[in-house]
């Protein structure tokens, strides 16, 4: 994407590629002046960190640095059928091994029941939510649900699956990077689980809760996230939690073209050649390519300019 001419230190145009997404964080925070600012870095521990990840890794913590603001580390498991303890304690270990600092304690979602249970609440004594009996085969093919459809189901006694947050006929104007986005979540998704039962809570409301407890003011995480922000803009508005910032980066991809995840079995991070992988990262965002000596020297590098 094409970005307006910015004055940029020659300290700056040493390491990074103009018009690259890196220059395009960096004008962003030239705009956004020097207003508090709290990121964050959320994996699921359902495997290893592999090269995908450190990229988000890296994007965030870039991002937070240069703006003198606060880096956060979240563990989204809120998936006990694929998250674990263990996964989630060697992504740290790998994360403290390639040299990212932690600003606050780490937040783990599987302890946040209490919380997420308050905000269903407040759902629900504002009718924004209700029962559904769909099942996956119900929908098939069709992403939209029919509530129709499937109240009627209700009646005849069908079980209750999910609960769903009622979205509302409106515009979301909402901002990516330097980029306008607009969304009507009735045209694009429609009503949107947010619980599974009999206990399982979604991405979606967990997000929410967390990044308005934590007091997340900046997001930057995947393309494949892009989808999920509108929702996650209605859900903070029924809530009145603040909106964060968000930018989204690009994604790494495998030869089939594929994003590079843990379910398609992406190789483990290596922390043996950690200088190498945050190279990789680094480029892959924008960086120009040089040669530190060690993983202190490329953060020493690579966190110098400041906005």
């Amino acid at each position: 994407m094409p970005l307006p001419d910015m004055p940029l230190s020659a300290d700056f145009t040493q390491i990074v590629q103009p018009h690259s997404w890196l220059a395009q964080a960096w004008f962003e925070g030239q705009n956004h002046g020097r207003q508090p600012y709290v990121g964050r870095f959320a994996p699921s521990p359902s495997g290893l960190l592999h090269q995908g990840s450190l990229i988000a890794a890296l994007a965030s913590y870039v991002h937070a640095h240069w703006h003198h603001g606060s880096w956060l580390v979240r563990m989204e498991d809120v998936d006990f059928s694929r998250c674990t303890v263990a996964y989630g304690q060697s992504q740290l270990a790998t994360l403290h091994a390639l040299g990212f600092e932690f600003d606050e304690p780490v937040m783990w979602q599987s302890q946040r029941s209490v919380a997420y249970q308050q905000a269903f609440d407040r759902f629900a004594a504002d009718q924004r939510i209700y029962p559904c009996t769909c099942t996956r085969r119900d929908l098939g093919d069709n992403s939209q649900h029919n509530f129709n459809i499937c109240q009627a189901r209700l009646k005849l006694g069908h079980p209750i699956r999910s609960w769903r947050f009622r979205v509302t006929d409106q515009l979301i104007a909402w901002r990516n990077g330097t980029q306008t986005m607009h969304e009507d979540l009735t045209k694009s998704c429609g009503d949107f689980v947010i619980k599974r039962e009999p206990d399982e809570w979604t991405y979606q409301l967990a997000v929410v809760v967390d990044d308005g407890a934590q007091g997340i003011t900046h997001i930057v995480r995947g393309n494949d996230l892009l989808d999920s922000s509108a929702r996650q803009i209605a859900l903070q508005e029924t809530l009145s939690l603040p909106r964060p910032v968000y930018n989204h980066i690009p994604l790494l991809l495998d030869k089939g073209g594929r994003k590079l995840s843990k379910s398609e079995q992406a190789p483990a991070l290596s922390t043996m050649d950690g200088v190498a992988g945050l190279m990789h990262a680094w480029c892959f965002l924008g960086g120009r390519d040089f040669a530190p000596a060690s993983i202190d020297e490329f953060w020493r590098t690579v966190l110098m300019p400041r906005v």
